[in-house]
């Protein structure tokens, strides 16, 4: 079977999501947006999902190795330079031990644009590639930011000179991060990021896992307890 054909089955498996982070979808670590992949040559399944016109993302947070080669890629494509400060896809070190890549999970209902207040909106979804489009000339940037409060993923950071809001704009479709953690990733772990045409509604699954839960999972998954119960 396919990997984007694997994309669905997992969302309709009925798994809890707490089942989900504590291991019940097998070699799927602590992610929040996630996509099942083949064991075998992973390099050449990813590429495949990588092709344009993707519409979603998706992380298997356990093949994250802090690389942070997706910062350097979203930043040099959007600001012409690397900046990871203004980069559309940002990488948590959670309590100094592991690395959470935080990504928009483009909802279905999209609260972010739910919660602009302004008339017409200041964010949109780009029809074809599903990606969010913010017009600067409208939005009322650091002094309003209720888009930021109202994303579930807590994935909203604004721009370090700007102070706007920055999207995930999925690069027209065809998403740098993606092209960036296939080429940094080895076998056999294979990348972190990926992109589909396919998505499964695991914003609306999974919504209230947060980054910060999604580390502590990561950790779990990864350490064993010492005797006076830190990790290591």
């Amino acid at each position: 079977m396919e990997d984007k054909e694997k994309v669905p089955t997992i969302a309709q498996s009925g798994t809890t999501r707490r089942a989900f982070l504590k291991g019940a979808v097998a070699a799927t670590g602590g992610a929040v947006a996630i996509a099942s992949v083949a064991s075998t040559a992973p390099r050449a399944a990813k590429a495949e999902e990588a092709s344009p016109m993707s519409r979603y993302l998706f992380a298997e947070r356990q093949n994250c190795t802090g690389c942070r080669a997706c910062e350097y890629a979203c930043s040099t494509y959007h600001e012409g330079t690397v900046r990871p400060a203004a980069s559309r896809v940002h990488v948590l070190r959670h309590k100094g031990i592991v690395d959470v890549p935080v990504i928009c999970w483009h909802c279905d209902d999209a609260p972010c644009i739910e919660a602009c207040p302004v008339t017409p909106k200041a964010i949109k979804k780009d029809k074809e590639t599903n990606g969010i489009i913010l017009d600067e000339k409208t939005c009322l940037g650091a002094r309003c930011l209720q888009c930021v409060d109202a994303c579930p993923a807590q994935y909203l950071r604004t721009h370090p000179d700007t102070c706007m809001p920055l999207f995930c704009d999925l690069c027209g479709g065809d998403p740098q991060c993606v092209k960036a953690c296939l080429a940094q990733s080895g076998n056999p772990q294979g990348p972190c990021l990926l992109g589909s045409k396919v998505g499964f509604g695991v914003n609306q699954a999974y919504r209230d896992v947060t980054p910060e839960e999604a580390g502590e999972d990561l950790v779990k998954r990864f350490y064993y307890p010492n005797n006076d119960g830190g990790r290591r």
